[in-house]
């Protein structure tokens, strides 16, 4: 009798589906929402093992305490240990954040809150809002959001910030919104914080902020009506939730002292000195006699927060004395030897004898109505124009007709005296040795060729814009999508703003009121209740095409 058998092929377990379901809070000891609250720990049991993530980080304890609790996890539970005894009648809320998830597939818990009081009864009223960057809206996460209560008889509300830890905390989420719960009927002042050294005290200078000028309270989130009960014979108190949500936006605080930022040769010949702000009062003396063959030429950048000294390369240092009322002296031997630069830069800037000339033509192109400029590196002395130069137009050479104009006071930029037309191609040939620079370069014979593109290629945005009342001016700005700058003007009246010749693509607008009209925006000081200048995005997002124009018929009111 034969008999036959077949082995079974082995496979793998497939294990079931994956587990997405975080933990589950099965009981806790006290219950969440307890009162009466007496002890020193409490225990929270889940349906499965689960991890704790950094939990001196995300657990966010309201009342802040002075020390931090002890996480302990035993079993399923997790217990949580006071170190400090806690404040009577009061409502403790913990926030864990995305600090409790499984043990397995690291299903994380988010935005469990636990909540309790000490006292008789639980404080329900709550608070929101979002904080936002003050200059471009968008969203300050991680920022701390405080509450102080004026129950503090020797600190001024206003300066509690500074000194002690907030009545109630919360924190901005990556969108920028925060919520408070478990508050008492109190008038507040909200302060944010973007806490660089965890100590909940705004006591470093690098640390943005965001608050409102005036106090809030959670009760201003209801409404109270009261009617007649026929029936009680009685007057009916009922709250409704109002929709408030408060907007804070956030910014750092300049440091209004003038200071020496930086002293530093960049370049062989340019020496530079940094400031904080512009400098037109600091006064550099020169603390030595210098040869005849030493020159020094003196600039400045745009706004003068930066002095630019250019000079004859041919000496090792230079005694200087820097001051400035009381706040800048500065007195100190300076080398006049350029920073070492690495790699492939340094090679070819130390074989560049010539004057390089850079212009405003972008992508081979030059938008219609725009003229042409050159831009140097260092100041232009002298220029001699040659008879070899060349203007074509199209087909047409016209040779010895170009004209330069200075543009600035310095002669580091200049620009042709000519106009161009649209559907017309150009180019210019600009011999050597042309233009001669305080050091003494001069420029290779240089040839720029470009077109003017045709009208329709282009579109453009034309709007009204209304100044407000008691605002001297407005900054109104084109943006692209990624809020890049694209065009700036200032207006001090109610104006018709265009910006012409825009090529295809989408565009935004934002004004800033410029309070104290400098031409920029302003951040604020917490101290003099001063906000930040508000900026304000137009809502809509402008879709510019080639050959279309688009002419707002609404005047917009930032």
């Amino acid at each position: 009798m034969l008999s036959f058998t077949q082995c079974a092929n082995v496979v793998s377990p497939t294990g079931g589906p994956k587990d997405t379901i975080p933990p589950v809070v099965l009981q806790s000891l006290p219950d969440n929402q307890s009162t009466n609250f007496s002890g020193k720990e409490i225990d929270i049991t889940f349906d499965e093992y689960v991890t704790l993530n950094n939990p001196n980080n995300n657990i966010l304890i309201s009342p802040p305490l002075d020390k931090n609790p002890e996480y302990k996890l035993n079993g399923k539970s997790l217990i949580i240990k006071f170190k400090e005894p806690l404040k009577p009648k009061t409502t403790y809320s913990i926030n864990f954040g995305e600090a409790i998830k499984d043990l397995h597939e690291g299903n994380i818990f988010k935005d469990y809150s636990f909540v309790f009081s000490t006292g008789d009864n639980i404080d329900t009223l709550s608070l929101e809002g979002k904080l936002l960057q003050a200059d471009n809206h968008k969203p300050s996460t991680d920022f701390f959001v405080m509450l102080y209560s004026d129950a503090n008889d020797s600190i001024k509300q206003d300066s509690l910030p500074y000194f002690v830890k907030p009545d109630y905390v919360t924190k901005s989420n990556k969108d920028g919104k925060f919520r408070f719960s478990g508050l008492k009927e109190n008038d507040y002042l909200i302060f944010a914080l973007k806490d660089e050294n965890s100590n909940l005290k705004f006591d470093l200078p690098n640390e943005s902020i965001a608050f409102l000028d005036s106090l809030i309270n959670p009760i201003d989130n209801l409404q109270l009506t009261i009617y007649n009960d026929s029936i009680l014979n009685d007057s009916v108190k009922q709250y409704v939730k109002n929709d408030i949500s408060y907007t804070l936006y956030s910014f750092l605080e300049e440091d209004s002292i003038q200071k020496l930022l930086k002293k530093e040769v960049p370049e062989e010949g340019l020496l530079r000195l940094a400031f904080r702000y512009p400098a037109q009062d600091v006064k550099i003396e020169v603390l030595e006699k210098l040869p005849d063959s030493f020159a020094i030429y003196q600039t400045h950048s745009m706004n003068y927060d930066s002095i630019l000294w250019y000079f004859t390369p041919n000496k090792d240092s230079l005694l200087l004395t820097i001051n400035y009322d009381t706040l800048i002296n500065d007195t100190s031997m300076i080398s006049l030897k350029p920073r070492k630069t690495q790699g492939r830069r340094k090679k070819q800037d130390e074989g560049s004898k010539s004057l390089n000339i850079t212009t405003n033509v972008v992508g081979g192109k030059l938008k219609p109505e725009e003229s042409l400029y050159l831009t140097f590196k260092e100041p232009i002395t002298d220029i001699i124009m040659r008879d070899t130069n060349w203007f074509i137009v199209g087909k047409d050479t016209i040779i010895n007709k170009l004209h330069f104009d200075k543009v600035d006071s310095f002669g580091l930029k200049y620009k042709l005296d000519e106009t161009f037309e649209p559907e017309q191609s150009y180019k210019i040939i600009i011999p050597d040795s042309v233009f001669y620079s305080f050091k003494g370069l001069t420029n290779d014979t240089t040839e720029i060729a470009f077109k003017v593109p045709e009208l329709s290629q282009y579109g453009n945005l034309f709007v009204t814009v209304e100044v407000p009342e008691n605002i001297p001016q407005l900054i109104v700005e084109l943006l692209d999508e990624k809020d890049k700058l694209i065009e700036k003007q200032i207006i001090k009246s109610t104006s018709k703003v265009s910006f012409q010749y825009l090529a295809p693509k989408k565009y935004k607008l934002r004004a800033t009121l410029d309070k104290d009209g400098n031409g920029l925006w302003s951040p604020g000081v917490f101290g003099k209740k001063i906000l930040p200048e508000s900026v304000i995005y137009h809502k809509d997002v402008f879709d510019i095409k080639a050959n279309w124009d688009i002419d707002l018929e609404e005047v917009w009111k930032p």
